[in-house]
């Protein structure tokens, strides 16, 4: 669709949905409102079952924005199969954005990261993310700042859902192969880990992006895919123990010793998790892998003393089960395992 005449930011935005007409509606006002608006804005209906395409389109025709625009009408497979067609249905414009359905940009969004990109042959340029609640309060505010310094240190300790608050080089996204839709959990961290290793990332200072979490449930729509995954944590996990074992492999200049850190503390959360959904024995096995990773931890030990585990069975247990590689310290000496529990159970 046509639009009207504006300088634009020579950006392609992509915003996949599914069930979430109301919520888009509230969102596109933010993508309208850009100083430098985008050359090309696609959405992607990942086969909603409500109004989500029409509601779109009816929104879109009604304000006639400054840039051209296109709804997709698509199977439902997915967020990340949605991107990958957005992908495919931009024009050669040099920056790509990707929106979810419920976060909003402020009005300088697209000229603050475009210009940056410009100015420096970066892969990706990112501003802060502020979280909202349901009702408005802000209840986690991220400086971005450390994630130009380190992404990939950033992205195992903070995760990677900073689709909403980066722009990329379009270029850089075709080079990975776009999104990684073959993985049902972290596309979003495997595609960025890929970027990151492939030129610097930019931090622009300013007004923050709002990852408003609660508008979709308010409006009655549907949440993110991950919410609704019990015992997801440890599928998200398994993930980063294949990222990191490839960024060992490709020899790629990390703290391992901080990566596995990382790794540990999932661990712990993804047992955490579980133990409350009442699965005391796959939760008891996170604990022992969040040990493997990290020995000298007294959280996980601690939880394997309150639940009565006995560490050789568990561990033997974890290992056959296991199928990742393990760093090689967490994986020496398993009667250590024995050892330092008798000893916390003696406390």
């Amino acid at each position: 669709m046509q639009c009207n005449s504006r300088n634009h930011s020579e950006v392609g935005v992509i915003v996949p949905v599914f069930n979430r007409a109301k919520t888009l509606v509230r969102t596109l006002p933010y993508v309208a409102a850009q100083s430098a608006p985008p050359q090309q804005l696609v959405i992607v209906d990942d086969g909603s079952t409500d109004d989500s395409a029409d509601a779109a389109e009816q929104w879109l025709s009604e304000h006639v924005p400054a840039f051209e625009w296109q709804v997709i009408r698509a199977q439902h497979f997915g967020a990340a199969t949605a991107r990958n067609l957005g992908l495919r249905a931009l024009r050669e414009n040099p920056y790509v954005a990707f929106l979810d359905s419920d976060d909003h940009w402020p009005a300088d969004f697209l000229e603050r990261t475009a210009r940056l990109l410009r100015e420096n042959p970066a892969a990706a340029a990112s501003v802060d993310r502020r979280f909202l609640t349901s009702d408005g309060a802000v209840f986690r505010h991220d400086d971005c700042s450390a994630l130009a310094r380190d992404p990939i240190h950033w992205m195992f300790f903070h995760g990677a859902g900073i689709a909403s608050c980066t722009l990329l080089r379009l270029d850089m996204v075709n080079q990975v192969g776009g999104w990684p839709d073959h993985l049902d959990f972290a596309d979003d961290l495997k595609l960025f880990i890929d970027i990151a290793q492939r030129g610097a990332w930019l931090h622009s200072p300013g007004l923050p992006v709002e990852f408003d979490l609660g508008s979709a449930a308010e409006c009655g729509e549907e949440g993110n895919l991950s919410r609704y995954c019990e015992g997801g944590d440890w599928r998200w996990v398994c993930v980063y123990e294949q990222i990191y074992q490839e960024l060992c492999a490709r020899h790629v200049p990390v703290d391992r010793g901080k990566l596995q850190e990382a790794i540990a503390l999932m661990w712990n959360r993804a047992g955490k998790h579980l133990l409350a959904l009442g699965q005391r024995s796959d939760a008891q096995n996170c604990f022992v892998k969040s040990i493997r990773w990290k020995p000298a931890q007294l959280r996980a030990w601690r939880r394997l003393a309150l639940n009565a585990i006995l560490p050789r069975k568990v561990f033997s247990a974890s290992r056959a089960a296991d199928r990742s590689p393990l760093p090689q310290s967490a994986s020496a000496n398993p009667n250590n395992l024995v050892q330092a529990t008798a000893n916390v159970l003696g406390d």
